[in-house]
């Protein structure tokens, strides 16, 4: 496929200013927080008039990308400051390198389509994933100015993976917003807890081959039930294998919560939602990209090694929405628009009601007792997951109602895991200010 002169010049640019992360060695984290804000403030009110011959759409008045690029910058400097102004700079790097990358070797190699999203390449998805990795380690070891250590190599390649990834997914939004942020917290996440250690608990022969078989079993069960279809069942029992590696079988025993009490809400009344137009379509069944969607998060939180909290919080956060969004389908009456503050219809997404989000706190807070009950987390942390979860999945309704206001469509499996991903970092903000007797700020005293 073509590349157009248009999208070379925006390349070009994109890549160029990613170069400006090597200036992150001896600036200051307010001298370049000051001169990220100007670069948006240019991006906003000066390329409109000079630069619109890099725009995908010429005829916009402002490039959505161009905004949100010098937009993400500035977050993660202000995110990252101090000590941690070299991994702002590595996830620019992934951003500038990474997200070119993709787009040449994508458009010029082509090659097979990806299964989750058929507009983006394989080939585009390892360029990104090479070029931006590699990228992010040398502006790393630039800006460091020091010798870099195998496990940052290896911490910095995960991270460029986790990019790519988030970069490839469908959501509905600009891709730097999407993709930045979370890889940013998942270096951040690696780098504490592989420098303590492995943060798994080790596992055993008969441990493995436990959980191999209890989810093989269920999988092929709920699969001759109808619950979930063949590709629902296979990604259900691998990420049921990795919660259990990874976190235990009490984690597992929240997973199963949310699967079951999430298909009982489903189940419940479907003619009725049928007939309204908001049952959930084959009939209710889960596929892979409902699994993903839904327990992705938490299980990326095991596999980081996250306090148990986030990860109970994440489960809350998808069952809070699976329960809200079925009980306010069926009974909420008036429901209404959370940012506009006007009645929509039953149904309309982003919409809220009394009867919904009353389910879905009290959904949040059976999973903060049962996470009490297994060990997980103290008697303050069953408050602290009903409050996140609720967050989370209020936060889906939010951003869906953003997006109807301007004319955008969230994916709805983006929708599910980015409130997954709200109730989890709610949680441990929660967590940490309580601890701490103040606001936590993640690099405060740096």
């Amino acid at each position: 496929m073509k590349i157009p002169p248009a999208e070379w010049k925006r390349k070009a640019v994109h890549a160029g200013v990613g170069l400006l992360a090597l200036t992150l060695r001896w600036l200051d984290w307010r001298l370049a927080a000051a001169l990220a804000l100007a670069a948006l403030l240019f991006n906003l009110f000066v390329m409109p008039r000079i630069g619109r011959g890099i725009y995908r759409d010429a005829g916009s008045h402002r490039d959505t990308g161009i905004v949100a690029y010098a937009g993400m910058v500035l977050a993660l400097i202000l995110l990252l400051r101090e000590k941690y102004l070299p991994v702002a700079a590595a996830v620019w790097a992934m951003m500038a390198f990474g997200d070119s990358a993709a787009t040449i070797a994508g458009r010029l190699l082509e090659g097979p389509r990806l299964p989750w999203n058929p507009r983006k390449t394989w080939t585009g998805l390892l360029g990104n994933w090479g070029i931006g990795g590699v990228g992010a380690i040398l502006v790393f070891r630039f800006v460091t100015a020091r010798p870099l250590e195998p496990v940052a190599v290896a911490i910095l390649m995960v991270g460029a993976a986790l990019y790519a990834f988030l970069e490839s997914i469908q959501s509905g939004l600009d891709d730097n917003l999407v993709a930045a942020l979370p890889t940013a917290l998942a270096i951040l996440q690696l780098g504490a807890s592989w420098a303590s250690g492995w943060p798994w608990p080790p596992p055993t022969f008969p441990g493995v081959l436990a959980a191999v078989a209890v989810n093989a079993i269920l999988a092929a069960v709920t699969w001759r039930a109808g619950l979930v279809s063949l590709a629902g069942a296979l990604a259900g029992a691998i990420v049921g294998f990795l919660i259990v590696l990874c976190g235990g079988w009490e984690d597992y025993a929240l997973l199963w919560t949310f699967f079951l009490l999430g298909t009982v809400a489903t189940k419940w009344g479907y003619v009725r939602k049928s007939e309204k137009g908001v049952a959930q379509a084959d009939r209710g069944r889960r596929g892979a990209a409902h699994v993903v969607a839904n327990v992705g998060v938490p299980v990326a939180l095991l596999l980081l090694g996250a306090r148990p909290i986030a990860f109970a919080a994440a489960l809350a956060a998808a069952l809070a929405d699976t329960i809200g969004t079925e009980i306010g389908g069926l009974y909420g009456r008036h429901p209404i628009s959370p940012t506009r503050f006007r009645s929509v219809p039953v149904g309309t997404a982003g919409g809220i009601s009394a009867a919904g989000t009353l389910a879905g706190l009290s959904a949040a807070g059976l999973m903060g007792i049962l996470a009490f009950a297994m060990g997980l987390v103290s008697a303050l942390g069953i408050g602290i997951i009903a409050a996140a979860g609720l967050i989370g999945s209020l936060a889906e309704s939010v951003v869906h109602d953003l997006g109807d206001a301007r004319g955008m469509r969230l994916d709805h499996d983006f929708a599910n895991g980015f409130n997954t991903f709200v109730g989890a970092l709610v949680a441990l903000e929660i967590a940490a200010s309580l601890e701490g007797g103040a606001l936590f700020l993640p690099v405060a005293g740096s």
